[in-house]
């Protein structure tokens, strides 16, 4: 009696639990199909990003790639999305813009295509999304914020030249120059600044000359007008006067 209760529950099994049997699945009410066509094989496996986009900056008009790869099976299909939208592209060169083969994201000329890129990987099994990267475009603005200005000290004494540089993405770098040399830093005498402006702590009479603050980045460099240092020594005496007796 107890046999033929699991008989019956193993039957009702096979008609509404969809049991497998000889590769065939049955589900609710449907036709029997092939288990291959419902699951897949088993190598068959929901995509993976295996290569993630990177932020990139790059000059206005210049070339650049975002690079996606994914893995997957079967071999998943990759698109992408700009601001959560997709991205469209052809290969025709006046597009600017092309999906490689590996997946990639290639821009012949990056001008107005600038924001937050993700890329997806889709097969059967699945989709996968990429980290967010961002594609902006580098600026270096000509005018100076701040120039320095002429500045005149004596021997001994310390000196500071003020720069503010022009505004820049990526943060231009701030270096000087006098006489068209560049000036190295010299321990805690001679220094720049983070704020990009050169303290002299201790003026030497060899200090006195021409410089220019100059502000780079990707984009190139730019220079300040130029100041002058003049530098100036206390006065001796050569000759100290001396006791004299005259006769009256």
């Amino acid at each position: 009696r107890q046999v033929s209760v699991w008989l019956a529950l193993l039957w009702a099994c096979f008609l509404d639990c969809g049991l497998v049997a000889g590769g065939l699945v049955k589900t609710g009410g449907g036709a029997a199909r092939d288990r291959r066509e419902v699951t897949g094989t088993e190598d068959d496996f929901p995509p993976r990003i295996i290569e993630h986009p990177s932020d990139t900056i790059v000059r206005k008009g210049d070339p650049a790639t975002l690079d996606c790869k994914a893995e997957g099976q079967p071999l998943p299909t990759i698109k992408w999305l700009k601001d959560g939208q997709p991205v469209t592209a052809s290969g025709h060169p006046s597009s600017h813009r092309m999906f490689l083969p590996d997946g990639s994201l290639f821009f012949l000329r990056v001008i107005l295509y600038t924001g937050r890129y993700q890329c997806v990987a889709t097969n059967s099994l699945g989709r996968a999304v990429s980290n967010n990267a961002t594609l902006e475009v580098a600026v270096l603005q000509k005018a100076f914020k701040e120039n320095p200005r002429d500045l005149t000290v004596t021997v001994g004494e310390p000196a500071a030249l003020q720069c503010d540089p022009p505004r820049g993405y990526p943060e231009p770098t701030i270096t000087w120059e006098k006489n068209g040399l560049v000036v190295r830093n010299e321990g805690e005498r001679i220094r720049v600044l983070e704020s990009g402006k050169l303290m002299i702590s201790e003026v030497k009479t060899s200090d006195a000359g021409m410089y220019v603050c100059v502000g780079t980045n990707m984009v190139g460099r730019r220079v300040s007008e130029p100041a002058t240092l003049s530098v100036y020594e206390r006065p001796t005496f050569t000759t100290k006067p001396s006791d004299q007796e005259v006769g009256l």
